[in-house]
């Protein structure tokens, strides 16, 4: 049965097979890591690796299928390392880190043998942290991490180097929205994290609507802006969703502060925002959200 294997078991069988696809590397049982080694000629190298990500992925599957799964998994380490060689040629490697705002579950998704280097963000999205080199932008790994020793606390900030980056990005007005783009900028995504600087208007009253409808795009209103408003955002989200090439999420959000919740939005033509009754305004809130904007813009 999946989920109850005695790791010891798991254990046993990366010992006994992963010399005979790589002679030459070390497991050890009672560290639970293994050794590899990659390189050409007089260059080689290694590294230590833990083996924990195997032994979960092995609990998952029947044992029948544990020895593809570990074959897969070990050629990536080695592939990894490889990698992680390579990428020193291009500067340090720390400094080069980005963050991407993706939705939740991307990663799972689309990801390989070994697992992708997350950041948890709320419920809804997931950070996914990459290594920028040349003009590519490649996902980091929780092993080529290690490998690298990125995880050490002098390293940079792979969110803080992201918003650095586009800490000079400007909302700009469209039909009442307020859009921050950047073509081609997969690191605009990274916006909503960063609410005390670029975001800042879902820190005012009742915070904002907002949507991540494309890597390169987040759009946003005043959260008590009314229906029209919103459904006005509702529909930016869904045309700049539809067929985007970096699509992020086509869904619609509240934030207020650190809390984000999901908007509803039915599937009409126009779509409409199913806004909470906390958020359908009245008087008096209008008039208190006019004067925190007037204070906010001076």
């Amino acid at each position: 049965m999946t989920g109850t294997t005695d790791d010891t078991t798991v254990m046993r069988v990366i010992a006994d097979l992963a010399p005979i696809w790589f002679p030459g590397c070390v497991v050890d049982s009672a560290e639970r890591t293994v050794e590899v080694g990659w390189g050409r000629g007089a260059l080689q190298m290694s590294a230590v690796v833990g083996l924990r990500e195997i032994i979960e992925r092995c609990d998952q599957v029947p044992q029948q299928r544990w020895a593809e799964q570990i074959e897969a998994w070990l050629r990536a380490v080695v592939a990894e390392g490889e990698l992680a060689t390579e990428e020193h040629r291009y500067g340090d490697v720390g400094e080069r880190q980005r963050a991407l705002l993706v939705q939740r579950g991307w990663s799972a998704r689309t990801a390989g043998p070994v697992a992708d280097t997350l950041i948890p963000f709320g419920d809804h999205f997931e950070v996914v942290v990459f290594v920028r080199t040349g003009p590519e932008l490649r996902r980091l790994t929780v092993v080529r991490r290690s490998m690298l020793g990125l995880g050490e606390p002098e390293v940079p900030s792979p969110v803080q180097l992201s918003l650095d980056e586009i800490a000079d990005l400007r909302p700009v007005d469209h039909d009442g929205i307020s859009v921050l783009h950047r073509e081609d900028d997969p690191l605009v995504s990274m916006a909503i994290v960063d609410r005390e600087e670029i975001l800042t208007q879902a820190s005012v009253g009742l915070g904002v609507l907002v949507g991540v409808p494309r890597l390169s795009t987040v759009a946003f209103c005043p959260a008590d802006a009314g229906q029209a408003l919103a459904d006005r955002l509702a529909q930016y989200v869904a045309d700049s969703y539809r067929g985007a090439p970096d699509q992020c999420s086509p869904d619609l959000f509240w934030v207020q502060g650190d809390r984000m919740v999901q908007v509803p939005v039915t599937l009409a033509n126009p779509p409409q925002a199913v806004l909470p009754p906390s958020l359908l305004p009245t008087p008096r809130r209008t008039w208190l959200r006019h004067l925190l904007l007037q204070l906010f813009r001076r």
